[in-house]
Formats: structure tokens, sequence, C-alpha cells
């Protein structure tokens, strides 16, 4: 940080501030992409345009813009946090954009409008937590930055993620812990990366959170658990692996229960009260939440109510917060197709409404992105996960008696325009819209916001009311394992051999058509060059494609066994990947798209399936093999 005294030109910014914001505010003016931002601790203004912060409201995290004489501006402000969102919104006022953590954009030169409706309006929050959660159990940017601290620059990329959250009016950002900390070296420089990270969070407002599992018999992705030996001495081994995490602090620790197994009801409940017990005694000023996953399979019947078996976590000490979720873009009103045997969240969404109406804590959970073989690194470009959280929000608070105060988006991956999602549900925490395509125009623009809007009601069309959520996404080997033990995720396509007898086959081709067709023009409607939309519509291309791409195959299979037509869309997909991937946010982009060995389950970067185009060779080797009757290796798009 740089404190100046001298006279600075009119075409700087300078911030004024007291100097018990100093703290919050240097990494908030380090991070600005403005060559000359500066911080001073005086209120000597000069002929650059001043932002002068006071916190002299009586209101938490609240603050109001006041527009001054001489073009300067005053943000007042309830605290430190308040402070950073008057800055930002400020800072938005005059060309700024905070859209990717790595990527910020300024203005060439900085100046306030006039008039707007923002000024003299105090702002202040909808929702208490307002939060992200980097799903770390996935090679994600958030594993290398915030788990692994020998990554080059990791610490900064982290400070720099949690820049982002409090620039898009957020307050709490956590992530899941992994099992490669037990060992004493791999800890030792782990704690010390994470209590920095810590420190800089606290000093910025935000509280942390960490994820953990509760049984390692339902650990399928490398987390850090707390049971592994159900029948041993269960305070034992919960005493020693929460003193891994404990040591630090943390503010939220996150207790997860796997997927796709279970234990007996009252062991269940009895377990996650004496990891309460344990936690309460080594970190007595930390919150502890509980997932509340989905799975339909999973059913048990617990004091006469037949439920799925997460849902037993609310009989355990209410003095937990429990984290209801929800998976993919689905939302918790409609068709969940499937997922994870789910016709609809309704469960999920009862449980919700049940603690709102009886004004107890609850929080909601759910996804800007899946990964897997569902979206990201298929590719397809899915803003239909911001209507989806959107119509959560608008439905929760027309149905509860009480508002919905705690939101914390599952995270994975910023790229392809996901980071849209993650900005988008930010920003309706603090402030629900009636019309979230006036929050999209907001913060993107009149025709990037709206383009992004149409395609968003043009998925949910598609996706949600109609049959493509399982033809668009695409599926690996351990997914078809798992369907001969009645394992379901993401929803189910049929396989390539009953195409031609399925009997939705024809609706499916006719909605796969008006998807090409409709992304297709909604991408030639971006004319802009910047490389947010350049993005968007590199998105939309996919996404038109994809669904040519699926099409020509059902026909090979059904109809007509030529596959040009699909190699042919294949290679122009190649070109939108190469596109794209020659311009990815993140400063080290290799790692998104390569192998490289890290400490999750996954031995490479979350891009990588994208960028082989891993899954779109499968379904055209499987689509051949089955019409020309080869036995050609079918790409397992896994681990290999």
């Amino acid at each position: 940080m740089l404190l100046l005294l001298a006279c600075t030109p009119r075409d700087a910014l300078v911030i004024h501030a007291p100097a018990d914001l100093e703290p919050a505010l240097t990494d908030f003016v380090e991070f600005l992409p403005y060559e000359d931002a500066e911080l001073r601790l005086d209120r000597d203004t000069t002929r650059a345009v001043d932002l002068l912060v006071e916190t002299d409201l009586d209101c938490l995290e609240c603050y109001e813009l006041e527009l001054l004489d001489d073009g300067d501006l005053r943000v007042r402000a309830g605290d430190a946090l308040g402070a950073q969102y008057g800055l930002a919104h400020a800072l938005e006022l005059g060309g700024f954009r905070f859209h990717h953590p790595y990527d910020p954009q300024g203005p060439e030169t900085f100046d306030l409008p006039a008039t707007s409706d923002a000024y003299g309006v105090r702002q202040e929050p909808e929702m208490d937590r307002r939060g992200l959660h980097l799903h770390t159990l996935h090679p994600i940017e958030g594993l290398y930055d915030f788990w692994m601290p020998g990554e080059p620059d990791a610490e900064l990329r982290a400070r720099q993620v949690l820049d982002f959250v409090v620039k898009n009016r957020g307050n709490h950002l956590q992530w899941v812990g992994l099992e490669d900390i037990q060992g004493p070296s791999v800890h030792e420089a782990w704690a010390a990366h994470t209590g920095a990270i810590l420190d800089a969070a606290h000093a910025r407002g935000v509280t942390c959170g960490v994820g953990i599992q509760l049984f390692g018999a339902s650990n399928l992705q490398l987390a850090l658990d707390l049971i592994d030996q159900p029948q041993g001495d269960l305070r034992a081994q919960l005493e020693q692996r929460w003193s891994l995490v404990t040591s630090l602090p943390f503010d939220v620790y996150n207790l997860s229960f796997g997927e796709f197994s279970d234990f007996e009801p009252d062991f269940f409940i009895e377990a996650i009260d004496l990891a309460f017990e344990v936690l309460q005694e080594q970190a007595p000023d930390a919150e502890l939440t509980t997932l509340i996953h989905v799975g339909d399979d999973l059913r048990v019947t617990y004091e006469g109510e037949e439920t799925i078996y997460y849902l037993l976590a609310k009989h355990a000490d209410p003095a937990i917060t429990p984290w209801v979720h929800t998976v993919m873009y689905f939302d918790l009103f409609e068709d969940a197709q499937g997922a994870y045997h789910h016709e609809e969240f309704d469960l999920h969404r009862a449980y919700i409404l049940e603690k709102l109406d009886a004004g107890e804590p609850v929080a909601y959970f759910p996804e800007s992105a899946y990964w897997i073989a569902m979206d990201d690194s298929v590719p397809t470009y899915l803003p239909i996960y911001i209507r989806s959280r959107w119509l959560d929000m608008v439905e929760l608070r027309a149905q509860a008696q009480t508002p919905l105060l705690d939101h914390t988006l599952f995270s994975t991956g910023w790229e392809w325009g996901y980071w849209q999602n993650d900005v988008m549900t930010l920003r309706m925490n603090w402030e629900l819209p009636q019309d979230y395509g006036a929050l999209l125009v907001e913060v993107l623009g009149e025709e990037h916001g709206q383009v992004v809007y149409e395609a968003a009601e043009l998925q949910h069309s598609l996706l949600i009311e109609g049959p493509l959520a399982a033809w668009l996404s695409s599926r690996d080997a351990a997914m078809e394992v798992g369907y001969s033990l009645d394992i379901v995720s993401q929803p189910r396509r049929p396989d390539v051999d009953d195409w031609s007898t399925a009997p939705e086959i024809d609706a499916v081709l006719d909605a796969l058509d008006r998807s090409e067709v409709e992304h297709a023009g909604l991408a030639a409607r971006l004319t802009g060059e910047d490389r947010w939309t350049q993005e968007t519509r590199d998105g939309l291309e996919i996404d038109s494609l994809r669904s040519a791409y699926v099409a020509d195959l059902v026909r090979a299979v059904i109809e007509t066994g030529d596959f040009a037509p699909a190699e042919a869309h294949l290679a122009q997909a190649r070109v939108v990947i190469d596109r794209r991937h020659a311009a990815l946010h993140d400063p080290q982009p290799q790692r998104l798209i390569e192998h490289g060995d890290n400490p999750t389950l996954y031995d490479y970067g979350y891009l990588l399936r994208a960028e082989q185009l891993c899954f779109w060779e499968r379904e055209l080797t499987q689509a051949r093999n089955h019409v020309e009757g080869l036995s050609e290796p079918v790409p397992a798009c896994l681990f290999e």
C-alpha cells in the first residue's frame, strides 16, 4: 500500500479513510485495476477524484453514497464491510466491474455520474450471510489457491478471491478440507498458508468456514473426515481429527455426510451430536452447520416418519444450523429430472419452509455448477443457474413466514461464464430484484445482459420444462457402472442401444434442433468485442454446437448411419474451445486444462475434459460401435 502526501493529478483515484479501516482497505485498493489508485489515511483532498470514507452510521454492513459539489464522493458506512461495499458501488458507478476474482476491469479514467438513484439512499443487505463455498474436493481454481500452499502466488490468488467476494457484497467464504493434511509436514505448510488467508479475511470482515466429512466410510473423494472406525472410540477419533483444523480460527465448520451410503439413524444422530460436543470443547466460538444433501433412494424411517437419510440431521442438537442443499441448476420448486432419484426437491423445500415458519436458523446451499459430466467440463454455458437461484429466493420469500437470511452458493469453477452465476447470486443475496433480467443488464450492460437473460429463459424451457437435461450433459465410465447399482446423480438419458425405441426421442430431437438454432441466434446478437462478451458468445456457440452434435448422433443411430454431420460439428466445437481456452481468466490457465498432481481424487484440472472434448469423443465412439458393430475402446473420461 502507498500512502502519498503529494499532490495527485485529477485522473488519479484517491480513497481517504480513517486509520482503523486500513487493514480492510489495503487489499481493496491493491487489487483495483487502475494504475493511479491510492489509499490515504487523511482528508487532504487533491485534484484527484476523491472518495472520502466515514463510519458514522448505526447499522451493520450498510452504506450511503453522497456526491459532493466538487465531483468527489463521501461514503458513509456503519462498519468496515459497509465501507467496502459502498466503495465498490461507487467504483461501479464510475465504470469498474468485478466479474472475476483474477480479472477485474477498470476504466481508463474515473469519473462519477452527476446523478444516480444510488445517491442519498441507505443501502443495507437483505440477508445476513451471503457466501461462496469453493468445492475444493474438485480440481478448481480454489483448490490450488486455498489448499495447495506450494502453488505459485497461492496466497495472492486467495486474497483476490476474498476481494471478489467482498466487492460483490458477500461476507462469507469457505472451502472443503482434504485428507492430505494428516501428514505432519503437509499440515505445517497448510496451517501457515491457511492462517494467512484467515488473517486476510478477518481483516476484511469476512468470515471463513471449512468443510469436513463425518464418516470415512462415506468419503468418496479424499475429503478430510472425522470417524474412520465407527466401531472404535468415537471421541478419541473426533478429538484427533478436529484438532487438525480447530488449531486455526475458522468461524464455521460445515459437516457433511458423503453420498450414496448411510448408517443406522440413532448412530448417525449420536455421532453428529458428539462431533458438535467435541468441536465446542476445541473451538467454543465456532459455528457448526450440517449439509442436508439429496438422494431420494436413501430412505429411512425414524420416529414414525419416513424421510431421506440426510434429513435425519434435523434431529441433532438444535444449535447446529442446517444447510439445505440442492444440486445442479435444479431448484426447490420445479422438476428435478430424476437427479439423485428426485422428481423434485419437495422434502428439502418443506424443511426450509418449516424452519423459516418457526423462526429457526436454516441456510440454503444450492449450486452454481456441477462439473463431473454435467456442465462446464462438457463444456456447456448455462445461465439457467442464475434463473434457478433467483426463483428459489423469490418463492421462499413468497411462501415463508420469515425471510431467508442465510445463503451460501456451492461453486465449482469460474471459466466459460460460470463467474456470472456466482456474481449474480451474491448480488441477489444482497438485494433480491423483482426481475433478474434487470440485474443482468445492470451488471453486464444492455445488450449483453438481455442476451444472457434470454438464454437463461430458453434453457429453462429446454432443461427444466423440456427434455434436454440428460442430453446436453454427458456421462463417464463411473456413472455407467453406477447405473447397474441404481446409483444415479445427474439426469440419466437412455443408453445408445435404446435410442431407437425411446418413446420421447422425437420430442428430444425437436428440442435439440430448437436449442441449436436459438442459442446460435443469441450468440449472433452479441456485437461487443470485450473479453466478457466474447466469453458469453463462445458459450452460446458451444451450446448450439453441443445441441447439433447430440442431434447428429441420435439421427445417425436411429435413422441415417451417417456420422459426417457429427464430425463436422465436433471440428467446429474444437475451434470454439481452442479460442476460449486461449483466453481464460486464470493467470495460470494450464492448471485448469492439463494433468497435474493435486490432493483430490482427480489428477487434472476441471476443464481437462472440455479441452479434450472427451465426452463428445466418448459419445461418438459409443454410437459408432453400436451402428457399425465395432468394438473400439471407449474413452472413460474419468481418471486416465
